[in-house]
């Protein structure tokens, strides 16, 4: 297999372990109608994993995106726009849920903080498009890979 062709496979393989972590959702719906304990119990372990999770696996599609784009450049278009919606997705992660997620981290069950419901909403209408930006990235791959 020659190199434009390992770069292009690495950043599909990358972007589709993003999408795996960050686009299901399984306990959503159940999420957004827990109570605060519950809540707080839910949400403070998905932060453990994800802040360990997440941030490897964007690095890991927006660099692999690069390489491939300077491998390939007649997918180059597509391969930058896979990165940028990545890099969109971490931005936002970034002035949205880290900040929430530092909060909620300092909540305890058992004694309910004020504003939790609206920082969860916040958090929630990110999240939306935190996923949406990755399903981008993810078809901007796979438009790419097409078009070499």
């Amino acid at each position: 297999m020659d190199l434009p062709t390992r770069a292009a496979l690495a950043h599909d393989v990358c972007t589709a372990a993003l999408v795996l972590a960050v686009v299901p959702e399984p306990f959503g719906r159940r999420r957004r109608a827990m109570g605060f304990d519950d809540y707080v119990r839910h949400q403070q372990r998905a932060d453990a994993v994800m802040r360990r999770l997440a941030p490897a696996l964007s690095v890991a599609a927006a660099t692999t995106g690069v390489l491939a784009a300077a491998a390939r450049p007649r997918s180059a278009p597509w391969r930058a726009a896979s990165v940028a919606a990545v890099a969109g997705a971490v931005v936002l992660t970034v002035r949205v849920h880290v900040p929430v997620n530092e909060r909620l981290r300092t909540w305890r069950p058992g004694h309910e903080a004020p504003g939790w419901r609206e920082a969860r909403a916040r958090w929630e209408r990110a999240h939306v498009v935190r996923r949406a930006l990755v399903v981008v990235a993810a078809a901007t791959a796979l438009a790419a890979r097409r078009s070499a």
